[in-house]
């Protein structure tokens, strides 16, 4: 076994399981592990398809009884574009009514808060919608339809921004940081498929993610220069140091 060093936990849906994508498509899960590289090992517990419903039942399996708070710099939490999704008769579902998934991100925060005291949680709103290239893809990919709508989107992200309010959570809204507000436009390029994220919609949310943390928490930046007068430090001499 090899000494572990302070962990990044990024539990959400599959914007975050995808989120160590290659090669033109960065994620900003790599882009966050390239930050920091000897000072932090990401751990991304990313679950595709799940909703808050899921995550709730998820919790003791991510996030032990027995958790050192000092052992972790911060938690991200990033659900709800699938409990966005339009509710229907469907056979498969994903869809959570917007009172529960408030909710259920309170019990996820509380619950993740009880475990890892004192640790930051930074939660993160559901991204825009294109709502003619999701349904698309669907059409090509399952020909079925899993209907969504990037006003449903919003919704569900103030609620986000309500439940951070009220337990002291940082937020990452990156409905805005991609443009949701603007029209379709504004925001198509950022998406992969209308809902993933597409190399430039993972560059800005993790730029995005990078400025909460300089903000709010700028002892838990990488230091980049010993010059620097907070963050995280690499781990171990620099080669130079050694011969």
């Amino acid at each position: 076994m090899i000494m572990s060093r302070p962990a990044i936990i990024l539990f959400g849906d599959s914007i975050s399981q995808q989120g160590f994508s290659a090669a033109a498509n960065s994620g900003w899960v790599g882009l966050l592990s390239n930050a920091y590289t000897r000072r932090a090992d990401v751990l991304n517990r990313g679950y595709s398809g799940y909703n808050t419903r899921h995550a709730v039942n998820l919790l003791p399996t991510v996030f032990a009884k027995e958790m050192n708070p000092k052992s972790t710099l911060f938690v991200t939490v990033f659900f709800g574009a699938n409990d966005a999704s339009l509710p229907g008769e469907r056979e498969h579902n994903q869809h959570v009514p917007i009172e529960e998934y408030e909710q259920n991100l309170r019990t996820i925060v509380t619950d993740i808060g009880h475990k890892l005291k004192e640790t930051p949680i930074i939660l993160i709103t559901p991204p825009p919608l294109d709502e003619h290239a999701w349904d698309k893809y669907c059409r090509e990919e399952f020909d079925d339809l899993s209907p969504r709508s990037n006003e449903q989107s919003k919704l569900y992200g103030e609620r986000v921004k309500l439940v951070a309010k009220e337990m002291g959570c940082s937020i990452v809204d990156s409905f805005s940081l991609l443009g949701g507000n603007g029209d379709v436009s504004a925001y198509e390029k950022s998406l992969e498929d209308g809902l993933h994220l597409s190399a430039k919609g993972n560059h800005l949310l993790y730029d995005g993610l990078m400025d909460v943390i300089k903000r709010d928490f700028p002892e838990l930046t990488p230091k980049v220069t010993e010059d620097d007068l907070t963050g995280i430090a690499l781990e171990g001499a620099l080669w130079k140091e050694l011969c």
